[in-house]
C-alpha cells in the first residue's frame, strides 16, 4: 500500500492473539500448579518469557484494536512503525521462549 500503510487480516491477528493467550495461560499455570517434570530452573528467564508474551498480546489487543479497518472490513490498517513494532514483539517473544526451552526445558510447542 502507498503512504506507509499496510494491512493485516483481522483473522490473522485474532488467531495470533488466541495463541498468545493460550501460551500465557500455560506459562502462568506452571507457577499456579507446579509440575515436577517442567521445573522453572531460572525465574528470570521464565519472567522474561511471560513478559514478552504479555507485551506482544497487549500490543495486538490494546494498540492495534484502535486502528482503522480496510474498506471490506477484513483487514486492520497498520503504519510502517506498527509493522516494525509487531515484528519486534514477535521476535522478542520467540527469543524469550527459546531461552525458556534451552535453560528450563519448557517448550510451548512440545509441552
Amino acid at each position: 500500500m502507498s503512504g506507509g500503510q499496510y494491512e493485516i487480516k483481522i483473522s490473522t491477528l485474532l488467531n495470533g492473539a488466541d495463541k498468545l493467550e493460550d501460551d500465557l495461560e500455560y506459562l502462568c499455570s506452571l507457577v499456579e500448579q507446579p509440575d515436577k517434570e517442567f521445573h522453572i530452573a531460572d525465574a528470570v528467564v521464565y519472567a522474561r518469557a511471560v513478559t514478552a508474551v504479555t507485551q506482544q498480546l497487549d500490543f495486538i489487543i490494546e494498540d492495534l484494536s484502535h486502528n482503522e479497518l480496510s474498506d471490506d472490513e477484513e483487514c486492520v490498517k497498520l503504519s510502517h512503525e506498527e509493522v516494525i513494532s509487531l515484528t519486534s514483539y514477535t521476535e522478542n517473544s520467540e527469543d524469550a521462549l527459546k531461552m525458556l526451552e534451552e535453560i528450563c526445558g519448557i517448550s510451548l510447542q512440545s509441552n
